[in-house]
């Protein structure tokens, strides 16, 4: 497993990390005997960065490590933990979660510890309750070496928080298709200028950049037929200078793996493969069979239905035939009553659409093909 030394922080980081939000599972919760399994081949070859969440599996992912971690030496791996701004009411929140995550890790500190997922509302919860200085604190009494946060926003809210206070490092989602887009290129530059380690999140953007649609698979395969699509991805975030580390949620042996074997002698993207990706990303752009521009004029739906996003999800499905992904974001990430199967037909929404789609129509034809998707 290669790793990078991060001058910043003064520490050597592998590559790869494991991040714990898509651990196998098995009726509901984590299979603890195969995830178990997982961490073990993972440490051994190289990969000692473990990320976790107070949310993941349900609250789950973080005692597992707390039970599977402590078979090695503490001072062998990283763990990492983040603050739930979300469920923070009052400035004494912190503390109580705080501490609450320490005993489920079976841990006395954080190596990496990360305000989650923050975006201009939550900065405002940030900012309310004092969390920075909670975390700044809890770094300098030792219980966390390293603090940053995650982030889900604009280049602006980025550039005025980041440059707000002293961060050791931020977590982005980046890969090749935000990069092309969406904010992600833009996003990596603001911290490139404020020189602060740039941690990735979503490399494989939730495994859509893993498999395409066969016509679209075919330029990487014509190229190299041994590589998985979703190496690409990995080597490409891991050509990027001031990327420090690379989070995958690797849940089956295959996946880690691959991972693994792509992040030893890694291979940086050439000027040939990056003209190849540009030219998959066009050809997946073009795989849009519901024309709709996310305008959200339709909306809001007088029932409830999320219309822009059901259209996301069955174009991002088309795009990659992976039917496990578009199960998941459907009827996992969606409540009931946003999905197109409420569509009531009322046909409010056909006339507000300037790119002249029979909403309810499409609506009806979207709901029944993720309902055989989730049956098979």
């Amino acid at each position: 497993m290669d790793r990078k030394f991060i001058e910043k922080l003064g520490v050597s980081l592998p590559r790869l990390g494991y991040g714990c939000m898509r651990l196998p599972e098995k009726e509901g919760t984590i299979d603890f005997e195969y995830a178990k399994k997982l961490i073990h081949h993972a440490y051994n070859q190289g990969v000692n960065y473990f990320d976790t969440a107070y949310n993941y599996h349900g609250g789950e992912s973080e005692t597992f490590l707390g039970q599977v971690l402590k078979d090695f030496d503490r001072e062998s791996y990283f763990l990492t933990s983040k603050l739930p701004v979300w469920k923070v009411k009052e400035e004494k929140d912190a503390e109580k979660l705080f501490n609450e995550q320490l005993q489920k890790c079976n841990t006395e500190y954080f190596d990496f510890y990360l305000l989650h997922s923050l975006n201009k509302r939550s900065i405002e919860t940030v900012e309310k309750f004092n969390l920075y200085d909670f975390i700044a604190k809890k770094k300098a009494e030792g219980k966390i070496k390293h603090i940053g946060f995650s982030f889900h926003d604009n280049n602006d809210v980025l550039k005025k928080f980041a440059a707000a206070h002293e961060w050791d490092f931020i977590q982005l989602q980046i890969n090749y298709w935000d990069w092309e887009v969406d904010d992600a290129k833009s996003l990596y530059e603001t911290l490139e200028k404020l020189n602060i380690p740039c941690f990735v999140m979503e490399p494989v953007r939730g495994g859509f950049l893993a498999s395409f649609a066969p016509h679209a698979m075919k330029r990487f395969k014509d190229h190299n037929p041994n590589a998985s699509i979703a190496s690409w991805a990995l080597r490409w975030v891991g050509s990027l200078p001031n990327v420090a580390l690379i989070l995958s949620g690797m849940s089956d042996m295959d996946q880690l793996k691959d991972n693994i074997e792509t992040f030893t002698n890694l291979k940086t993207i050439n000027p040939d493969e990056q003209k190849i990706i540009h030219q998959v990303v066009e050809d997946l752009k073009k795989i849009n069979p519901v024309p709709c521009t996310s305008c959200r004029y339709c909306m809001d739906c007088e029932f409830g239905v999320n219309i822009p996003k059901v259209f996301e999800i069955y174009n991002d499905y088309k795009k990659s035939e992976n039917k496990a992904i578009a199960n998941r974001s459907y009827f996992t990430f969606m409540k009931e009553e946003q999905q197109g199967g409420n569509c009531q037909q009322c046909g409010v929404c056909i006339p507000k659409c300037p790119q002249h789609i029979n909403i309810p129509e499409e609506l009806g034809k979207i709901h029944e093909e993720m309902l055989s998707i989730r049956s098979n």
